[in-house]
């Protein structure tokens, strides 16, 4: 009897496992100027959840952060990748004449800019759900995403935290270091590799604006790995990168006083540096 008792309890675990999985669901979001932005949003059962909205580079898709929004969902974390204007299923805008169909391969450094319309929409999107905590919201971006997500952090204060990997001064005229300092003592994550020469110098100077700012900045707020990965690559190609970054939100996230920036959650592992084998 009993190992039908186990069987049963096995067949309702793996039922709600598989249930818990199929809850993804795809998103259909609509900017200011009328761009039709497709998502996935990962949720969690304990609402309501902190959020961190994931963004990605130039060519990629929201398919590039797939096994981050799991292990973000696996730990409690919801969360919402995003397809930028022109990638991915995000390719249509309605005009005066029409729908016309938007490929990146045709932008200009204004299509670039315009794409913080689209974070603007997602971010608007999770402030509006009940089972996602308002207070709790991040921003990760790679490469132009990470552009992005500094700009987008430098108007919105109530954003919770920003990670980004491998920011640049400027990627096809979205610029950082005219923002930089006005993020203020919003926790940030700064992760970028050695031999990526643009986004390393990148990173340094955008460190250095903020301190020339008066902002102060946190020993931990710069991670450099070794290697030339750019962007997310870092997260499958960087051992234990991953688990790092799911610890430093978690401590963001946690409950109780805003954490001050002088005070950074400490990095649980020394090998965040070393490449993945």
């Amino acid at each position: 009897m009993w190992r039908y008792a186990f069987l049963s309890l096995c067949l309702l675990v793996a039922a709600q496992s598989s249930a818990f999985a199929d809850a993804n669901r795809i998103m259909h979001l609509h900017t200011t100027d009328d761009v039709g932005i497709t998502g996935t949003y990962y949720p969690v059962s304990q609402v309501p959840a902190p959020t961190v909205l994931l963004i990605h580079s130039v060519a990629r898709s929201r398919a590039t952060w797939n096994d981050f929004a799991k292990l973000l969902q696996q730990n409690g974390i919801a969360a919402l990748e995003i397809d930028l204007r022109g990638h991915g299923d995000s390719t249509r805008k309605l005009t005066a004449d029409g729908p016309v169909t938007l490929d990146f391969h045709n932008f200009t450094g204004n299509d670039y800019q315009d794409m913080l319309l689209d974070v603007e929409a997602a971010i608007d999107w999770l402030q509006g759900q009940a089972e996602v905590d308002h207070q709790r919201i991040a921003i990760a971006g790679e490469s132009v995403g990470a552009n992005l997500a500094l700009r987008y952090a430098a108007i919105n204060p109530d954003l919770a935290a920003v990670v980004v990997f491998s920011p640049g001064i400027n990627y096809r005229s979205v610029r950082t270091d005219d923002v930089i300092a006005q993020i203020g003592r919003m926790p940030l994550r700064i992760l970028v590799s050695h031999n990526d020469p643009f986004a390393f110098e990148s990173c340094k100077r955008l460190v250095d604006i903020q301190k020339e700012a008066g902002i102060p900045v946190p020993a931990g707020e710069m991670t450099v790995c070794t290697g030339n990965l750019h962007g997310s690559d870092m997260l499958v190609g960087v051992r234990k990168l991953p688990e790092i970054v799911l610890a430093w939100l978690k401590q963001v996230f946690a409950p109780g006083p805003a954490r001050s920036a002088t005070t950074p959650p400490s990095d649980p592992s020394p090998d965040a540096t070393a490449p993945a084998k």
